[in-house]
């Protein structure tokens, strides 16, 4: 079963066709999920719909219904089924990430925002011992040459090789082909105060790309007093996916 709808637990009905005789009767949940996985999308939806109908407080159906609306591309369907789990499981953080990259697709930022602020509240008060591991989360889903991209925010950027947002492109199997990131190292914010290129209250983020044999590609640096946001840096990363910024620099790590 897909990594997606894992720990979901299929519900099972039956009815009786003669007596004392117990027959099997298709359950619309399960075949919702195995059209689902199938990738026919748009043709699962009816099922576990119909499957909400007998269950309107299935969360796990409501789950489901959310990730089968967006993958067809049926995103306020999707914000629909969102809004109801969270109603009933609010406590469940993962599903403000599917609220936010379901905001981000409709185009609507204040309420993006205000579901991006619920996350990082929670992770800020969380005493969940996987939440609190967890350490990126997804904010955004969009196609980009036919192939799907994987906009990550980390939640407590840090360390040597500190990154801030993590774009993974995907391959054919849903797998990561490469991803581009913004980061800001250690050693090169060293460097480049010692050389006078930042003052000593900015920091140096650039935007890397690492793709497969460990070749590595630098695209841009920009310098900040602060962390850029999301929506700032997005349109220069689009440009790199598209090929339309070059970039200054390769090498290969071996």
């Amino acid at each position: 079963m897909n990594a997606l709808l894992a720990g979901v637990s299929a519900l099972v009905l039956y009815a009786a066709s003669a007596p004392g005789v117990v027959q099997q009767k298709e359950d619309p949940f399960e075949k919702g999920i195995l059209l689902y996985e199938q990738g026919k999308y748009g043709e699962s939806i009816p099922y576990l719909e119909k499957a909400l109908n007998r269950y309107p407080e299935g969360s796990n159906i409501l789950w489901n219904l959310g990730l089968a609306s967006a993958a067809a591309g049926q995103q306020e369907k999707a914000l629909t089924y969102w809004q109801r789990y969270h109603t009933l499981r609010s406590e469940d953080w993962q599903v403000l990430p599917k609220l936010i990259q379901t905001y981000q697709a409709l185009g609507r930022i204040e309420p993006r925002n205000e579901s991006l602020a619920e996350l990082l509240r929670l992770r800020a008060q969380t005493q969940d011992p996987q939440f609190l591991e967890t350490r990126l989360f997804c904010r955004e889903q969009f196609k980009m040459n036919g192939r799907l991209v994987l906009a990550y925010q980390f939640f407590e950027p840090s360390g040597e090789w500190m990154q801030l947002y993590r774009f993974s492109v995907t391959d054919a199997g849903g797998k990561e082909a490469y991803f581009i990131s913004l980061g800001s190292y250690e050693m090169t914010n060293q460097i480049s105060k010692e050389l006078g290129d930042i003052k000593e209250d900015e920091r140096l983020y650039h935007f890397d790309g690492y793709y497969p044999d460990e070749v590595h590609k630098t695209f841009g640096f920009l310098n900040s007093k602060t962390a850029p946001s999301y929506d700032a840096i997005r349109p220069t990363v689009v440009e790199i996916l598209k090929g339309e910024i070059k970039p200054v620099s390769s090498s290969q790590f071996k």
